[in-house]
């Protein structure tokens, strides 16, 4: 359970640099002169994260995560110190700071430093009297009780999505397990999915990339179900057991019901095997009546057929891929894809390209 340093110190110079430009904007409209106490704010805003940023790539992720965590409650309490009226800056912001640990006892202690901070340096350098401090810690409390509890919500949420993601994983490994000639097929399939997803998104198309992401890792969990001999036989399928490893389709959408995944990730496995002219299965949907994630898995998984090999073939060239799609739109693809697929086919043979030579497998 990683937390995205890259992503969150992105997040933290957008930030400070946006409220550099709001700072500089309200000294211009409401102040007379630019006096000491926005130069300290701006000075903070502009060079708080510059230490760490020039450091964090030399550090190992654990030292990352502690120096930066440090990083932000001095960038918050220095703020706080020069802003010129009373506030609760480091109560409000220090506790919500602790979501990078995931750990609710740095959260409790981050919260005890923070009253005690407040009483200690600002509160009670003002003589305030007794009942004032009692509302005020009232007040604390009951907000940090609310905090904890959204502090909780997302601790939660985030080891729900760890064991969402295992489960994803394990779910994968026992499909490649029973066919060592399709291992990393269904990685494959979902990289080849959300690249054409994010340029159909750029077009209008209404495609939702996390859920087209989970579709696409497990279109194939049906897979399961079907005898090893008929998934990893060299030789040309009977019709019966053509029939029997078309029903993968069914189970997979079975089984993702049963671990209650949502029903768009259901519709989207039970159809990735329909064809645009209704030849297809298991339900015979033709055109626009099939999903756009299962025409998009349907079109991912077959340039990943096409070009892997197989224990009943060797794999086809990139370029005879494309012909071999190509020729079938409209009748195997919706002839609306001709277009979406030749704009990113040639992302698709980088990627290709990149998972063959790195062996590359990443859930």
């Amino acid at each position: 359970m990683q937390f995205n340093i890259k992503n969150l110190l992105i997040k933290l110079w957008i930030m400070c640099l946006s409220s550099t430009g709001i700072l500089i904007l309200i000294y211009s409209l409401c102040g007379n002169r630019f006096d000491i106490t926005f130069y300290k704010i701006l000075i903070t805003l502009c060079l708080g994260y510059l230490p760490y940023t020039l450091l964090y790539k030399r550090l190992s992720y654990k030292f990352q995560k502690n120096i930066l965590f440090f990083n932000m409650c001095l960038v918050v309490i220095l703020i706080d110190i020069f802003i010129p009226f009373s506030n609760q800056m480091v109560i409000i912001f220090l506790p919500l700071l602790t979501i990078i640990y995931k750990n609710t006892l740095v959260f409790y202690l981050t919260s005890f430093f923070s009253v005690i901070y407040h009483f200690g340096f600002k509160s009670l350098s003002h003589h305030i009297s007794m009942i004032d401090v009692l509302i005020e810690l009232s007040y604390f409390i009951f907000y940090f009780i609310l905090l904890s509890i959204v502090v909780n919500l997302v601790i939660d949420q985030s080891k729900t999505a760890y064991i969402f993601k295992k489960t994803v994983k394990t779910l994968i490994l026992a499909i490649e397990a029973k066919d060592l000639y399709t291992r990393g097929h269904s990685i494959r399939v979902s990289e080849y999915s959300l690249i054409i997803g994010k340029h159909m998104t750029v077009h209008g198309y209404n495609v939702n990339l996390e859920t087209l992401k989970i579709s696409s890792l497990i279109h194939d969990i049906g897979k399961i179900y079907i005898p090893d001999g008929i998934l990893t036989k060299e030789g040309k399928l009977t019709n019966e057991e053509y029939k029997t490893i078309q029903k993968h389709s069914e189970f997979g959408a079975q089984l993702a019901e049963d671990l209650e995944y949502p029903s768009q990730v259901v519709e989207d496995i039970l159809y990735h095997h329909e064809r645009h002219d209704g030849k297809g299965y298991p339900k015979g949907l033709k055109g626009n009546e099939i999903p756009v994630h299962s025409k998009i898995i349907a079109l991912a998984d077959t340039f990943d057929a096409i070009t892997s090999t197989r224990s009943y073939r060797q794999a086809f060239s990139l370029e005879d891929a494309k012909n071999i799609i190509l020729e079938n739109m409209n009748s195997q693809f919706d002839p609306e894809l001709s277009d979406v697929f030749l704009a990113v086919y040639p992302l698709l043979v980088e990627k290709h390209k990149k998972v063959n030579s790195e062996n590359y497998i990443h859930y």
